[in-house]
């Protein structure tokens, strides 16, 4: 359940899936381990302005409140199980005849799905989509007139928005956290046994999510999701999670799968960007053992082909031996890295890639082609 990941800055960090509960926890939790956590009444109470806080303070908090209590009845809990066992995330309501997203590894190996609603009632729920390279799944249930979560254009979001956490952390429903967008366009690779390779133009928040929470809605101050929760950080020093770290997957990017896996139940195209290199990222050890000038940067050991079956990289003229230490002018020194500056731009567009070929640097133009879809 522990994964290493690296984000775009080149530091390594310990990262977590945001799920990661056994249905014995749920058990403990029903049974009465926790007690007096419910969740939030139904109807606004009337909140006189304490001594001492100001109109715009109370005004804040009256947002949040309302917030809360417009995204709670589209956020859902999703139980999984299967001959190993079980577990529990979040999940949302994407439309009113029952198609629900969580993240795929939620549900991923499982083979009997249930889903709790706001309200309570419990559904039976098929797996109807799966994109494991995006860490997304969707849910059909068999029950009409839900409310589905208003999706937001996470484009627009900006660093240091307010954003609001709901889902199901340690199997407490409805939990509801508050903080802010911390960092944009971050980037994480899964170690072996990941749910996904490389997860792309994340959202970084402060607003505390914690296992239970995979799957569930991170949402603006106008109720509109802008990401799903995937990932935590764990502090590698200690081993334990880091507060107010956690990444979630854009809207954007949900809706653009979502999309896919409700029409043909599995990603049919990516609309990523792909560069189409093999690399092996340059430490001042490996320079020294191949003789390489620069002491940073992406080796290239090999090429892969995009979806029309060839290298964008090799097609711009770089070789195997290279090493990319720029792309438009941002310095290149890991693989997260340069995936962000990939992967995060649209198929066909054109880049200037700096590399180091021998002593010399040379600057060239690739066209993006597009990732190709692992699969499903």
């Amino acid at each position: 359940m522990v994964h290493r990941l690296a984000l775009a800055s080149g530091g390594w960090l310990h990262f977590i899936r945001c799920w990661g509960m056994v249905l014995l926890a749920v058990v403990l939790l029903s049974a009465g381990v926790l007690v007096g956590c419910g969740t939030l009444p139904a109807t606004f109470g009337t909140t006189e302005t304490p001594a001492g806080s100001s109109a715009s303070a109370v005004d804040l908090q009256q947002d949040v409140i309302h917030v809360i209590h417009t995204v709670q009845p589209s956020v859902v809990e999703v139980s999984s199980t299967g001959p190993q066992g079980g577990a529990i995330g979040s999940g949302e309501v994407l439309t009113s005849d029952g198609y629900i997203v969580t993240n795929d590894h939620v549900v991923s190996g499982f083979t009997r799905f249930s889903v709790r609603f706001a309200n309570s009632q419990v559904a039976p729920a098929r797996l109807a989509g799966q994109d494991a390279q995006d860490d997304l799944a969707v849910l059909k249930v068999g029950v009409n007139h839900l409310q589905p979560i208003s999706l937001g254009n996470s484009a627009k979001v900006q660093v240091g928005s307010f954003s609001v956490a709901v889902g199901n952390p340690l199997g407490l429903e409805g939990t509801a956290t508050f903080g802010i967008v911390s960092a944009l366009n971050r980037t994480a690779s899964e170690g072996p046994g990941g749910p996904a390779a490389m997860l792309t133009g994340l959202i970084q928040t402060s607003a505390p999510i914690n296992p239970g929470n995979s799957g569930g809605a991170l949402v603006d101050l106008q109720g509109q999701l802008i990401g799903i929760p995937t990932l935590i950080a764990v502090d590698p020093e200690i081993g334990a999670p880091a507060n107010g770290i956690g990444f979630a997957i854009p809207s954007n990017r949900v809706q653009f799968v979502t999309q896919q896996l409700i029409q043909y139940g599995k990603l049919t195209r990516s609309g990523q960007g792909f560069l189409g290199i093999q690399g092996q990222e340059v430490t001042p050890a490996l320079a020294t053992a191949q003789g390489l000038s620069t002491q940073s940067g992406v080796l290239i050991v090999g090429f892969v082909k995009d979806t029309a079956g060839q290298s964008p990289a090799q097609q711009a003229g770089l070789k195997a031996g290279d090493v990319i230490t720029g792309v438009n002018g941002q310095t290149v020194t890991s693989s997260d890295e340069l995936a962000a500056l990939t992967v995060g731009q649209a198929p066909g567009t054109q880049i200037k890639v700096t590399a180091v070929r021998g002593k010399s640097q040379l600057t060239v133009t690739a066209k993006l082609g597009e990732r190709p879809v692992t699969s499903q």
